[in-house]
């Protein structure tokens, strides 16, 4: 795990030698490590998940599905319940990461072998096949049909864990396979976790913190776990603004590695993937590369070839918010990394600081607001046969009332709101 120690303005705060020394030895335990399951008891929200794959093991040889297919988000406990479940079976985990082995060749030459010598202690085995999603695309060269040979002559159970399995691609890896889906771990749950990891290792933390650290997560227990860790090693007692100044800072680190991607190459493949771990808004995409690329751009012809693929990317980006063709974004990401890459006619060998436009930001942000504004007020007023102006007016109360759930929950029934139009109601 990354143990870097830095903060926003890059001065860590003071502290004595002995806190300091507890810090250190935190940072030394690697808490994902620490703290990974050692029996499926300890895997958190996927208790109906558990049962069926552990009956699967056990019936394997019955079963007409050789494999099991267990996907879901990130950092809810996929593959950290084969490990958890092969301790407590006594079972040899033979284990093979399909991003690293996309080709028919590098699978068979890994797992052929395993499947065919007995274990070195006489131990029954499990097969893993992890992160299939990245054996898809341009380099998969007889992967998949691969998967499905050994499947078919494995005496061991195969198990394969993905995000997302419902690529055409992995059609017939479905059809061979019982589909055992992982939840994301709720707030809650999450929480619980966070706490009890904290009482562990004598870390102080405020319950707003606790909460806002879950809910950055998004259902991500290993990720809230990392960032337990690095905020732990920054701060004596962490509190919610230490997890929000954590969070704002790793966009930023996000977007700028994505920036690099587009600016510092000419590949397409490698441009392609700029945005794959970019989790911001796209009218904020379009800012940070407006902000940037006149720095990395010098000759004029590539600039304006740049300006008119990002020119294009916004008019379709005006027919989502127009028409909602929303299948366009697949378009608008591609021109926004692979056009704008490839318009320069050489890359900037020179260090370029990237930064967000603020005063851009801060006028788009308030118009956001505005427009939601404004979109509730329509529907209101076309729902009650009032004029704009008089829905706006009454908004303040309509906010009030809309904090009660019951009434929210009608409203937006009734005035068929957007997830959006109902977040803004609710602030």
């Amino acid at each position: 795990m990354e143990s870097e120690k830095t903060t926003a303005n890059n001065k860590q705060p003071k502290q004595s030698n002995k806190n300091q020394s507890n810090k250190d030895n935190l940072y030394s335990k690697q808490f994902n490590q620490k703290y990974a399951p050692n029996n499926t008891s300890e895997i958190v929200g996927q208790d109906e998940q558990l049962r069926i794959i552990k009956k699967s093991i056990s019936e394997y040889k019955k079963n007409k599905k050789k494999a099991i297919l267990i996907y879901g988000p990130s950092g809810t406990g996929k593959t950290s319940t084969i490990y958890a479940l092969a301790k407590e079976l006594d079972l040899e985990i033979i284990e093979v990461n399909a991003s690293d082995s996309r080709n028919a060749e590098s699978l068979e030459n890994r797992i052929v072998p395993a499947i065919k010598q007995q274990s070195l202690f006489g131990k029954k085995k499990i097969i893993l096949i992890d992160e299939i999603d990245g054996i898809s695309g341009s380099q998969d060269r007889g992967g998949i049909p691969s998967i499905l040979k050994i499947i078919e002559e494995s005496p061991y159970p195969i198990i394969m864990t993905a995000n997302d399995p419902w690529d055409q691609k992995f059609n017939s890896l479905r059809s061979k396979s019982i589909l055992v889906q992982y939840d994301a771990i709720s707030t809650l749950a999450m929480i619980s976790k966070l706490k009890d990891i904290c009482k562990k290792e004598g870390i102080e933390i405020d319950d707003d913190a606790l909460l806002t650290l879950s809910r950055k997560n998004q259902g991500d227990l290993r990720s809230a776990i990392n960032d337990l860790e690095n905020i732990a090693g920054l701060n004596e007692k962490i509190t919610k603004e230490h997890v929000n100044e954590t969070s704002e800072r790793e966009r930023e680190e996000t977007i700028i590695n994505a920036l690099l991607k587009i600016f510092k190459t000419k590949d397409p493949e490698i441009a392609l993937t700029a945005f794959n771990n970019v989790e911001e808004d796209i009218d904020k995409i379009f800012l940070w590369i407006d902000e940037n690329l006149s720095k990395e751009y010098k000759n004029e012809e590539s600039l304006a070839k740049a300006y008119t693929e990002l020119s294009d990317a916004d008019v379709l980006f005006g027919r989502i918010r127009r028409w909602q063709y929303y299948r366009f974004y697949a378009y608008i990401y591609e021109i926004l990394s692979v056009g704008v890459a490839l318009s320069k006619k050489e890359k900037n060998p020179s260090y370029i600081k990237y930064s967000p436009s603020s005063r851009i930001l801060k006028m788009w942000i308030i118009n956001q607001k505005n427009l939601r504004k404004k979109s509730v007020a329509s529907k209101i007023s076309s729902y009650t046969h009032t004029s704009l102006k008089r829905s706006l007016t009454d908004m303040p109360y309509i906010k009030l009332i809309a904090k009660n759930n019951t009434i929210l929950n009608k409203l937006a029934s009734e005035l068929k709101l957007s997830d959006e139009e109902i977040e803004w109601l609710k602030k």
